[in-house]
Order: C-alpha cells, then sequence, then structure tokens
C-alpha cells in the first residue's frame, strides 16, 4: 500500500513538472508565469499535450503612466451655495474651480473648500448641529463618496444628514 502511494504521488508530481513550464504553472488557463531578471511579469501559453511542437507564445505585460485627476467641492456658509469641480489636472486647479462654481459669478463671497479628492469621487451632505444647518464633504473611491460624505456627517455630531450634492468623481 505504502508502494502504491509513492508511484501514485510521484507520477502526480511529473505531471505538475511535465508540462514544460519552467514557472508557475496556471492549469486553469494554461499558462506559464515567469519573473524575468527585470521584474517584469511574463506569461507563456503551454501547448497542448497533443501539439507539442509549437513555440509557447509570450504575453508582456506594461505598467501604463496615466496622469491624475483631481476634484474639489466649495461651500460658502453665509450664501449656502456649493460648487465642484471635477476632472482638474492639480488639486490647486480644482479647488480654484470649486471656489469659483461656489461664488457663482457674486463678487462678495466666502467660500471655503471642503473637500478634495485625487483619482477619486466626491460628495457632500447636510446635516443639522445645535440647531444650525452644516455642510460637510466626503471623498473616496468610486461609489463609496455619498456614504463617506454621511459617515462624517454623523462622526460631526450632526443630526437629519442627507446628501446634498451626489457623487462627482475625477478618474485618470
Amino acid at each position: 500500500m505504502k508502494k502504491l502511494l509513492v508511484v501514485l504521488l510521484g507520477l502526480i508530481s511529473l505531471n505538475v513538472y511535465a508540462n514544460g513550464c519552467g514557472g508557475e504553472y496556471q492549469p486553469a488557463t494554461g499558462t506559464c508565469r515567469i519573473i524575468d531578471s527585470s521584474g517584469r511579469q511574463i506569461l507563456y501559453n503551454v501547448p497542448s499535450q497533443s501539439n507539442t511542437h509549437t513555440q509557447p507564445k509570450k504575453i508582456i505585460y506594461y505598467d501604463v503612466k496615466v496622469p491624475s485627476k483631481f476634484g474639489a467641492l466649495a461651500f460658502d456658509a453665509r450664501s449656502g451655495n456649493i460648487g465642484g469641480a471635477l476632472n482638474q489636472n492639480s488639486k490647486a486647479e480644482a479647488q480654484r474651480a470649486a471656489i469659483k462654481q461656489c461664488g457663482a459669478g457674486n463678487k462678495n463671497i466666502h467660500c471655503k473648500v471642503l473637500s478634495w479628492v485625487r483619482n477619486g469621487c466626491v460628495a457632500a451632505a447636510t446635516g443639522k448641529l445645535n440647531k444650525q444647518t452644516r455642510v460637510i464633504g466626503g471623498a473616496a473611491e468610486q461609489g463609496a463618496a455619498e456614504k463617506t460624505a454621511l459617515l462624517n456627517c454623523k462622526n460631526e455630531g450632526m443630526t437629519e444628514c442627507k446628501i446634498v450634492m451626489p457623487e462627482g468623481c475625477s478618474l485618470p
């Protein structure tokens, strides 16, 4: 019985190394993953047993540098205006555009940036604290900015929190 187990384990290990991979074999996709000396990941298609004379196909993955995009929210507590800016090339540009949007052409503006984001999303919520209505922002990954704004509102001790500016995203 022990000899049979040893033979069975030997056959299983032979099957693993017989694929000619030389790296980490992925049986689900039939590919072999190898990390070269420069740290790049290379995937080869391992030929099937019936067609062992073909050369494996070499797949190389590259990192693509994509410029970041910024967004911001601004609020004027005196007038109650809210402004936002998305897809700006820098944090400063996003903040300036949000303040300009918040002021909406008024010369007597007191807008301040609530929140900003790089490659993500922003939203604003309003709530009551000591009978005063306040606005608070939230910045997070896509699909979570509104939840973050509501959570920030509640964490500040506000009640009756609700979204006043829905999620907007600045993504590369």
